[in-house]
């Protein structure tokens, strides 16, 4: 039963609801009135406006075969007797880590007073957007298509009366999910001219190409990620400019030939915006990263995306706006064909401002504070995101930390209600094993691609989240999930009751650790160790407590040496033998899963604390064990400190881990350097210990 619209059914233009990259503006209009409503569901992304003003982004994602209804307040845009209201969708209809490949549809109504006066089936008409660039190159693996324009001189759809003039027909209903997560405000943020140059074109013997290109245009499968001849290649054009070495400029102007490069306050999340002025008609190419290079260029190829666009415009004055969110601090904009005036700005998608303020005394402690509450309102809009750049994907063990800092900043569990909800939108999941969750949801994934380390974070989060809401209705429903995965595990324990040889992608953290999972690996079966146990609380099964317990003493014997545990055993004529191999993580796996004590294993603590940390020099200390990362090593690090009341370890620790990060893009990064994204929404939990600490602080 739908108790979401009145009247308003899914429509998508005739027959090409399968159709990759189709940019459909759909339109209608809506009189005044004491309360204007939009709601609005989709399977694509989506933009709202009204008399050519932008109102909102959406939707909220959900899991597949079902969709969240956006409810906009429109009042304070439909200030005219007759208001022309534009959503345009992007149905994408190509598999990502951002959106679930599904048929394209839109379906919305526009409520006034409580009356439903238009609706998709009966009211709205729609136009193919004509000044995108449709058949164009991936943004990302993880993320669909890029953006490009030819603006069109005069084109007024946005504020006219003129009705688009495709074929719509009625799709069948599908599910529809109530959005639980609070709405972004659309802050605004400027961009300041910093650095400028020269430019001018060559081309170049070969062009880069990321996995969008060459591990996906071998494959049969090829057509549902990518065109195979885009009509234009931005990073190749982009490759094409030769810049100059860049100097101090903060000239809103760019002459023919020229290029500027532009600071956003911090490391920011939003839909970029232009306002240009120019007398003849140029070629725009934008570029932005969230970091500037050693050179001070923006590397706008840096992680794997196309971060660039290219715009050409006929002469004129206008604003423009991209369609999707992106992540920057810096913007390089070079113009070609003429001069421009121009102003920057992003239209910024977060999460809207929190009850939470952080307060303390130290000025290096607080720039690391507001760089965490940043992270988390970038990365939490409608689900735990990983970053809200390359992929904006739904990253289970991240969202083991954000459902921490969420109940901290927020006071509440909506994002991670609406993330968890998500996983039992399917009862088995495409190309994933019978029992096995995925490592990111809602999400494509290639055949038997899967983190079975990250399905048993999925527990250990679910225990948490029903101490943090109290909703046992919803942990109710993932008790079949939990003894299928429980099933799914059970066919790979040995003789020990130890995981043996796990399938697929055994991830430890972004270290040497992961290159050491063969085998017997200890710090999965200690994180096996802590789901068991989890699954045992939720469902009052003891038999798995004791079975817990009974492989952290079974992995202590195999994997502690003495002085370090080792990290992996392997079989050597069918014996199973504990490799020399010890890394760092994996001591900190054995403290955060109960493997190790602080009472037995003091000595080893110890070591830890003062030995091990930011300070360490790895070529000399300890050079045989193989140092962490930040994700997920150095958070183990500092969650066990704080657990043995270390607390000026902590405090420090922080300064060490994070202080750099904060100064440089007032976001926390996914590495300890900038080899991968700079805004990762797990690392916010860094909040929840200067919480903690503030007596100290």
């Amino acid at each position: 039963m739908n108790v979401f619209f009145e009247k308003a059914v899914p429509v998508w233009i005739t027959g090409r609801e399968k159709e990759m990259n189709l940019r459909v503006q759909f339109k209608t209009a809506v009189g005044k009135g004491k309360a204007v409503t939009a709601k609005i569901a989709t399977s694509g992304i989506y933009q709202m406006s009204v008399n050519g003003k932008f109102v909102c982004y959406g939707p909220a994602r959900a899991g597949r075969g079902f969709f969240r209804v956006d409810e906009i307040d429109l009042t304070p845009f439909a200030d005219r007797e007759q208001n022309t209201v534009i959503i345009e969708v992007c149905g994408y209809n190509a598999r990502s880590y951002y959106l679930i490949k599904q048929d394209s549809f839109l379906t919305a109504e526009l409520l006034t007073d409580g009356r439903v006066t238009a609706y998709t089936g009966n009211d709205f008409t729609a136009r193919i957007n004509p000044e995108y660039i449709k058949k164009i190159q991936r943004y990302s693996f993880q993320r669909p298509f890029a953006e490009s324009y030819r603006i069109i001189s005069g084109d007024t759809y946005f504020t006219d009366t003129v009705q688009g003039t495709e074929p719509l027909s009625c799709l069948p209903q599908p599910n529809y999910l109530k959005r639980n997560t609070p709405y972004p405000l659309y802050e605004k943020i400027g961009a300041k001219r910093i650095l400028g140059g020269s430019f001018s074109f060559a081309e170049r013997e070969s062009y880069w190409r990321n996995g969008a290109f060459d591990a996906l245009v071998a494959k049969p499968e090829q057509s549902e990620y990518l065109f195979e001849n885009p009509d234009l290649l931005i990073t190749e054009e982009c490759e094409k400019l030769q810049l100059s070495t860049p100097v101090s400029n903060e000239d809103k102007a760019l002459s023919d030939g020229t290029y500027g490069i532009y600071e956003l306050p911090y490391n920011a999340t939003g839909m970029i915006g232009i306002h240009i002025k120019s007398q003849r008609p140029i070629r725009l190419y934008i570029m932005f990263d969230e970091i500037l290079s050693d050179a001070d260029r923006v590397d706008y190829l840096r992680g794997g995306c196309c971060n660039a666009a290219i715009f050409d415009l006929p002469a004129g004055e206008r604003t423009l706006r991209f369609f999707e969110v992106y992540t920057c601090k810096y913007l390089q904009a070079a113009v070609y064909g003429g001069n421009a005036e121009t102003e920057f700005f992003m239209t910024e998608y977060k999460h809207p401002p929190l009850k939470y303020t952080p307060k303390f005394g130290d000025a290096e402690i607080c720039k690391i504070a507001d760089a965490a509450v940043e992270t988390f309102r970038q990365g939490s809009v409608d689900l735990f995101m990983d970053c809200p750049s390359r992929e904006r994907a739904g990253w289970l063990c991240d969202s083991f930390f954000s459902g921490r800092t969420e109940y901290l900043l927020c006071g509440e569990t909506s994002v991670e209600h609406d993330f968890l909800e998500n996983f039992l939108c399917e009862e088995n999941y495409v190309n994933i094993p019978d029992g096995m969750i995925p490592m990111c949801y809602p999400a494509d994934h290639t055949l038997n691609s899967f983190i079975p380390n990250w399905a048993m974070w999925l527990f250990l989060e679910l225990r948490e989240y029903l101490d943090r809401s109290g909703d046992r209705k919803l942990v109710e429903r993932f008790k079949a999930k939990a003894f299928g995965l429980l099933k799914y595990f059970n066919r790979f324990e040995n003789s020990d009751g130890l995981l043996e040889n796990l399938e697929s992608w055994v991830f430890v953290e972004w270290s040497r650790a992961n290159d050491l999972t063969g085998g017997v690996n200890y710090p999965s079966n200690m994180l096996y160790a802590a789901m068991l146990s989890a699954i045992s609380e939720l469902y009052n099964l003891p038999e798995l407590s004791e079975k817990a317990q009974k492989i952290r003493e079974t992995v202590y014997r195999q994997s502690f040496d003495g002085e370090f545990f080792r990290d992996h055993a392997v079989r050597e004529n069918g014996i199973l033998k504990a490799a020399a191999d010890r890394t760092e993580v994996c001591q900190y796996y054995a403290f955060f899963f109960g493997v190790a004590t602080p009472e037995r294993d003091g000595k080893l603590l110890e070591t830890l604390i003062h030995k091990f940390g930011p300070e360490r020099n790895s070529n000399t200390e300890y050079p045989e064990i193989a140092p962490a990362n930040a994700f997920i090593g150095n958070y183990l690090r500092l969650e066990i400190l704080m657990r043995a009341g270390f607390k000026e370890d902590v405090l420090k620790n922080i300064v060490g881990f994070f202080g750099y990060m904060a100064n440089r893009t007032g976001t926390l990064w996914e590495n300890t350097d900038t080899s991968a994204s700079c805004n990762h929404c797990f690392a916010s939990y860094v909040i929840c210990w200067l919480e903690k600490l503030k007596n100290i602080i």
